[in-house]
């Protein structure tokens, strides 16, 4: 019933398939390494395959290197391989209930939630030739993703039975909102770390001695300069030049391709056939056809027998094109004529009764419209080729020259490019995805030799050779290019200290039962120690203007029996006094009705997460689960 992930589609994505397989061989050769294990993972007897558990690897592995910009040290590595097995364990494990539990996904319910996958869709309709690119890109089959697609369905199926059973007492609510909405009331005296500047004196003897104590600190961050050429798939194809006969052409060859196709919207009715008995499931859906030859409506008869979901409403199943539906359904679907029924028809899933709703006729865009479209694709097609046979010729020349890449540069035409100063942390922002470029500049041989490097992929459609020209080991800046800082690091620790010490002198004196009486001020307590008084104040849990760690210190506290005296320092090294006198409940009734549903929602959130995470750990220590060491420790 997939068919259209396959049929329509099979001819392009096995040709891109081995065209990526040609570009693994052509730029990276043939890895004889490969692991003689045939999985990742046993959970309760089912094998995790080795390969997927390689694949997925390689994804967070990259996601790393391309989101953090840093180079995996071989603890990070660890840390990925565990951490993605882990994952694919308790996948396996949720998987595992649901199935037992009798969760089963449709093909109707899969082909829904793949032709409404925005990835999947232009201008909000699915796009067959997207979808065949994108799987194509991922280097998947439409047969495996539609596999793991309907298995990841299946686990949301159990996650959402889940949610079901979670719900929030009304009791449980109020006390939520009288916690959250909590306000307190606190007065504080801040002693800033600026405000104790003014007093410091920092000399040349304390420079020198910090200096000479923490030469770590003020090393240079190791770089490289390198000379990179890159060739990309874009400067190829922009070169190739395309006939307007030859577009012409190209249009009339994939016409069936760029014609929308016919599509048809129908609504079905499914009887399942109990215990395999087909006969006694064809007779019911006879029963249901001359119902509705006798005028009764089709939405109706729907929502009454049907089986499947959708006959809530009304048994439509959408529109449908060629090569969905495979065998006598699609077969019977393409043979009726608006508002006709159709059926008995068999599937696996049961027995159909059918009724063309719509029919969306086929048809081709204009010539003018997809013209540069068309020329993008041709040339892209025609681009490919050359781009893998240049590229591999590009990293043979580089490799021939030895260390003389601007003559590599000319000889293909492209631009020989000096970068200084690429540190290990990117230091660029030349690349999209450092990484390979650090991998490769950072290299000890590379660095000592000075020679051309193997060929680089720095992207789908881009691959480069790069030359380290010159290394900048890290070295101890001199001090009088860092003594600026040392003054000010030296002169705010002095000034941290003080305010410490004024901030202990201002809690020695505060007298509560003096304030209470009156006799004490402690604006001037506060102000005769350098710092500034903030008077009695409600605050809640988000206030702005209020210090974080003077917020977090106040709601960290118990309701007090009498005014309490705390102390905290800032994330700015600030020393904070805090007078904690009141607490105020949350009241229900003060919180706007859109907040309040808003909040409610939102906890029921938590508490489902919660919830379901609690099943699936409970779930994940029950499982029976081995995990070779190598999988975890490669190295062992």
């Amino acid at each position: 019933m997939l068919h259209v992930f396959r049929e329509s589609l099979g001819r392009y994505i096995a040709i891109a398939i081995l065209a990526l397989i040609a570009v693994t061989f052509v730029f990276f050769g043939i890895d004889f390494s490969i692991t003689t294990l045939s999985f990742a993972a046993k959970v309760d007897g089912e094998e995790i395959p080795i390969r997927e558990f390689e694949r997925e690897l390689q994804v967070e592995q990259q996601r790393y290197e391309r989101d953090l910009r840093i180079e995996l040290t071989d603890d990070l590595r660890l840390f990925l391989r565990q951490n993605v097995i882990e994952r694919m364990i308790l996948r396996e494990v949720l998987l595992q209930r649901a199935r037992d539990a009798g969760y089963r996904i449709s093909d109707e319910r899969l082909i829904e939630s793949i032709r409404g996958a925005p990835v999947f869709q232009v201008g909000g309709q699915f796009s067959p030739d997207i979808y065949q690119s994108t799987l194509v890109s991922q280097g998947l089959t439409p047969a495996g993703f539609e596999a793991r697609q309907r298995d990841e369905l299946t686990i949301v199926a159990l996650e959402d039975a889940l949610a079901a059973s979670s719900f929030l007492t009304p009791a449980e609510f109020r006390r939520n909102i009288e916690l959250y909405y909590e306000r307190r009331e606190a007065a504080w005296a801040l002693f800033a770390v600026t405000d104790f500047l003014d007093q410091i004196e920092v000399g040349d003897e304390a420079i020198a001695e910090y200096y000479a104590g923490n030469g770590a600190r003020f090393m240079t961050e190791e770089a490289v300069d390198i000379e990179l050429v890159e060739l990309t798939l874009a400067s190829i194809a922009d070169a190739i030049e395309i006939s307007d006969a030859e577009l012409r052409e190209y249009y009339e060859d994939e016409a069936e391709r760029l014609a929308s196709g016919e599509e048809r919207r129908v609504s079905h009715i499914l009887i399942e056939a109990e215990g395999d008995d087909l006969a006694a499931a064809e007779a019911e859906a006879e029963r249901v056809i001359e119902r509705l030859e006798a005028g009764e409506d089709f939405a109706a008869v729907a929502a009454e027998v049907s089986d499947d979901l959708t006959g809530a409403s009304g048994g439509d199943l959408g529109w449908i094109s060629r090569g969905m539906f495979s065998g006598s359904f699609e077969d019977t679907l393409f043979g009726m004529d608006v508002g006709e029924v159709g059926g008995p028809v068999e599937t696996e899933f049961g027995v159909h009764v059918l009724k063309l709703e719509e029919i969306r006729a086929s048809e081709q865009p204009p010539f003018e419209s997809v013209r540069d479209g068309l020329r993008d694709e041709l040339a892209s097609e025609r681009a490919y080729a050359d781009f893998y046979e240049i590229g591999n010729e590009l990293g043979l020349a580089a490799y021939d020259a030895i260390d003389d890449l601007a003559s590599v540069a000319q000889e293909f035409g492209l631009m020989l490019e000096t970068i200084e100063g690429l540190t290990r942390g990117g230091g660029s922002t030349r690349f999209v995805d450092p990484a390979p470029v650090i991998a490769a500049a950072f290299d000890d041989e590379a660095i000592a030799a000075g020679e051309s490097s193997d060929l680089i992929e720095l992207g789908e459609d881009s691959v480069a050779v790069l030359r380290v020209t010159a290394h900048h080991p890290p070295e101890q800046q001199p001090l009088e290019d860092v003594i600026d800082e040392i003054r000010d690091i030296l002169a705010r620790e002095l000034a941290a200290e003080l305010a410490a010490e004024a901030a202990t002198a201002f809690m020695d004196e505060l007298d509560t039962a003096a304030l209470a009486e009156g006799t004490l001020d402690p604006l001037i307590l506060a102000e005769t120690h350098g710092g500034s008084w903030n008077e009695p104040a409600w605050i809640e849990r988000d206030t702005a203007g209020v210090p974080a760690a003077i917020r977090s210190l106040v709601f960290a506290q118990p309701k007090p029996a009498a005014a309490a005296v705390l102390r905290t320092a800032t994330s700015g090294g600030d020393e904070a006094v805090v007078l904690f006198s009141a607490v105020e409940p949350g009241v229900p009734e003060d919180i706007a009705d859109a907040e309040r549903e808003q909040g409610r929602q939102e906890l029921v959130t938590q508490m489902t997460n919660a919830e379901v995470n609690a099943y699936a750990a409970d779930a994940r220590r029950r499982a029976s689960v081995r995990v070779p060491d190598t999988v975890l420790n490669p190295d062992l």
